[in-house]
This record gives C-alpha cells, structure tokens and sequence, in this order.
C-alpha cells in the first residue's frame, strides 16, 4: 500500500516527533502539513492510498473512503451484557472460560479479542494477528493507551497480545495445541449495505478469504476452530460441521473441531 505520515492540523512538539519516528519505522516519507492545506489534496498530489497521522487522539488513518481510527464499537455495550448475565454468540461459540489459550485469526478492531480477554482472565492468553499494516498499528497502539470507563474492560485490553502477520504465518510457528480454540472473523465476501462507519476500513484491511491450508494450521494448533461467517453455505466449504445461528440470522459461527 502507497502511504506516507504527517501530522494533525495543530500537531506539534512530541506528535510532530512521533509521525517523523512512525515514517522512520515504514520506511515512507513524512509529509509536511501546509497551513491550510487538507489530507485529501495530499492523497492526490503524493498519488497515494492512504495517510497515517498522528492524532492527539492517537494514530488515524485517511483514505479516499474517510478517516479511520481506534475504537471499541459494541465491545462496551458486549461486556455490560456479559456482566448483567445475557447471552453472547461469540463467547458461547468459542465456549470461553477462565484459563483458555485463544487466537484471534484475523484482530481487527480487537472487540472479539477483548471479550475474549475478559472472559478468559488473567490466567488465561488471547493472541491476535492481523495481517494489515495500518491496521494492526492503530488498534496495537488503541489498546496499549485506551482507557474505558470500565476498568475490567481497560485491563482486558491491555493483556492482548498482537502480532503483525497473516493468520497463516503465525500459525507455521505454532506447536501443537498452543491454543485451546482458533478464532476467524474474516472480512465478509459482500460489504454490508448501509455500514458506512466501516468503510474507511476496507481499503486498508486484508481481504483475502481463508485457505484450506490455514484451516489445516489451525487444528494442529487447536482442538476447535470457529469462524464467524454471514453465509451458512460459505461456512460449510471451509468443512464447519456445526452451525450456531438461527436460520434468518445475519450472523452466524461454524465450527470445525480435530
């Protein structure tokens, strides 16, 4: 991807210092900020896909589609529901509890991975790989300096540990029965109508299906696998031989276990 750094429009001092540091590391030029001069005119006059800044708020990526950033989205709202005792698929797919090894396969926004990390507990281990660059430094950064107003969910999220590679890649590494349950949430096959928050995300996420190859990894990995999917028919050719979801559901998980 064809990116480059700067700075937000009242960025100085230690923000400046970081974008140069973050330029430095990727290995992409730094962008000087004009006075008045906006992201988009950047984009088009560095022909580029998209631009890092650093943000007051924490590191924010712009594209053509919009501006990008770090957030928790219903993981806030999961965990109170979690807490007032009401069901959650995920947790029930995976069937989480305290102690359990889990790897998220593909990190994202980190919401599954927090969840995840709080029910597991502090005896347990939630690893997350994510194979886009951008995305995996925002969200790497948004969960080492987050702070949630509740401090289960802050602490959640803080013992996350993410990796920046495909799900395939760390998974070579991986001894046998490393994970208790390996966890996919790849990016859907047909963008969802009308999710225009999500947009942004696109042009900066990894899109690539999962492979049998991978599938295969991941049982030696793990004794269960669950992968999250709109499609039943697109669950049972990845091999799931159990369904969790009701028939007109928009969300469903397939599992496949060793």
């Amino acid at each position: 991807m064809r990116f480059a750094v700067t700075v937000g429009r009242k960025g100085s001092g230690d923000l400046l210092e970081a974008a140069k540091s973050w330029a430095e590391h990727f290995g992409v030029p730094y962008l000087e900020r004009a006075s008045k001069g906006s992201l988009e005119e950047l984009l088009r006059q560095h022909n580029l896909e998209a631009i890092l800044v650093a943000t007051a708020d924490g590191p924010q990526i712009y594209n053509k589609e919009g501006t990008f950033f770090y957030h928790l989205g219903m993981a806030v709202l999961r965990l109170q529901r979690l807490k007032n005792n009401e069901h959650d698929h995920f947790a029930s797919a995976l069937e989480l509890k305290e102690g359990m090894r889990v790897l998220d396969g593909t990190l994202g926004l980190a919401g599954d991975a927090a969840i995840a990390s709080y029910l597991v507990g502090e005896e347990g281990r939630v690893v997350g790989t994510e194979a886009s660059l951008l995305l995996h430094f925002v969200v790497e950064k948004g969960l080492r300096a987050y702070e949630a107003e509740d401090c289960d969910l802050t602490k959640a999220l803080r013992r996350i540990t993410t990796v920046q590679a495909t799900a395939e890649q760390y998974l070579e590494s991986c001894e046998a029965d490393s994970f208790d349950v390996v966890y996919f949430d790849p990016m859907f096959r047909y963008p969802v109508q009308g999710s225009s928050a999500m947009e942004p995300l696109r042009p900066v996420a990894y899109e690539k299906p999962l492979n049998q190859r991978t599938l295969a990894l991941a049982l030696k990995a793990a004794p269960k696998i669950v992968i999250k999917e709109r499609s039943e028919k697109i669950l049972r050719e990845y091999g799931c031989t159990e369904i969790l979801g009701r028939r007109y559901s928009r969300i469903k998980f397939g599992i496949i276990r060793r």
